[in-house]
């Protein structure tokens, strides 16, 4: 089967969409299938000097922002949308169109070079637009954005063949979006740790640099961004003065923070900057335990990978969530949680995680049970497996 993937992020970036789509590509080449891929440009910016680009991967122009503002964003998006447009033009015709979002804008990409080609669209959803945006409180319903991508979003669901989506609150929310003789046609794939991550060599100087002495040791590694919330923790932070705190990674929230940390002479908490995949993975086997947050109870189906990647390194994890996630560290037994917005709530589940004497065994089980029953190279191996049983063979409409 011909199939086309069009995403933002692919790699060398090391965002969560690239993470996903790197994965599914792998297992669709493997499988024999003869794939392409259109990724954002800005997937270059996380590039190492040993990278070398696939030779069926192209990277189409992007606005890059530097600083993500709504006008910011909405010109990045606007100019993936049309490049990522232009890039396929110069194809050959596929049978199907892989999309992932978000971005929203991106799917009416896919949605035109679908039609042009007539193809199967397959829309892979990591997060449901508008829905998230309301949840979060990025805009109201009945907003301008709020009806614009309320049309985009009803006409990808209406034109695809297939929907993909992460968690099963997400499966169950698009299901009500369709009519009923349509949502068999949303299955659920879920995001998932990646075994490679395991496989890195031993961090460098990071450990010794940021992580020397005997002080307790929580940390964050991922985007310092406005989805996760992360005011949360500096407000843990005050009430565990003997805990470091370290934060790893770069984002639209970090100058803020640095306000914060400052303004209340937080001296137990330090922004780290941004690290690798081979240091992510040596601080997380290092470190006494992860914060893993969202910024809202309202995002109840979302499961950061990030929390897939602290348990599948055997790191114990203070969970700020209601939900899917927080069925996925019960199930796992290594952590604690509490609702995003009770600060009570977070400061005596992170004084019973650091209480709590967590044992090599119960480290190594919960490891074991993330790779076994929850890798990302199993979700990519069903998501091909679902791509041949529905369309391998079958004529297009």
């Amino acid at each position: 089967m011909r199939v086309l993937v069009i995403c933002e992020h692919f790699e060398p970036s090391t965002d969560a969409c690239s993470k996903r789509m790197t994965t599914i590509v792998d297992r669709l080449v493997e499988c024999g299938h003869h794939v392409r891929v259109l990724a954002s440009e800005t997937s270059l910016v996380d590039e190492n000097e040993g990278f070398v680009c696939r030779p069926y991967v192209d990277y189409y122009s992007a606005y890059r922002m530097d600083e993500k503002t709504p006008m910011k964003r909405l010109r990045n998006n606007l100019s993936e949308l049309a490049n990522s447009r232009k890039a396929a033009n110069e194809l050959d015709r596929f049978d199907c169109v892989v999309v992932t979002t978000p971005p929203l804008l991106l799917v009416l990409s896919a949605l035109s070079i679908a039609e042009r080609m007539d193809a199967r669209l397959v829309l892979d959803v990591r997060d449901v637009w508008p829905d998230v945006a309301y949840e979060m409180g990025s805009f109201r319903p009945g907003s301008l954005y709020g009806r614009t991508f309320e049309r985009i979003a009803r006409k990808a669901y209406a034109r695809a063949s297939l929907i993909t989506a992460v968690t099963p609150g997400k499966v169950a929310k698009l299901r009500e979006k369709l009519p009923e003789g349509e949502q068999e046609k949303v299955a659920l794939i879920p995001n998932g740790f990646d075994l490679a991550f395991l496989e890195q060599e031993e961090g460098g100087d990071v450990i010794e640099r940021q992580m020397a002495g005997d002080a307790p040791t929580c940390v964050y590694v991922g985007n310092l961004g406005f989805a996760q919330g992360l005011t949360s923790l500096l407000c843990i932070a005050e009430r565990f003065p003997d805990v470091r705190f370290l934060l790893f990674g770069t984002g639209a929230e970090e100058t803020l923070l640095a306000k914060q940390i400052n303004g209340r002479d937080l001296a137990n908490v330090r922004l780290c900057g941004k690290v690798g995949a081979r240091d992510a993975c040596a601080i997380l086997r290092r470190a006494d335990c992860a914060y893993v947050p969202l910024v809202s109870s309202d995002l109840r189906d979302s499961v950061p990978t990030k929390l897939y990647e602290a348990l599948g390194c055997g790191c114990p994890v203070l969970l700020a969530a209601r939900g899917d996630s927080v069925s996925l560290l019960d199930e796992v037994g290594l952590g604690y949680s509490a609702a995003p917005e009770d600060g009570e709530g977070l400061a005596r589940a992170f004084e019973k995680l650091l209480a709590t004497k967590w044992t090599e065994r119960q480290k190594d089980t919960a490891a074991a049970r993330i790779a076994s029953r929850h890798s990302r190279q199993a979700a990519a191996k069903d998501f091909e497996t679902l791509l041949a049983e529905r369309f391998a063979g079958e004529p297009r409409a």
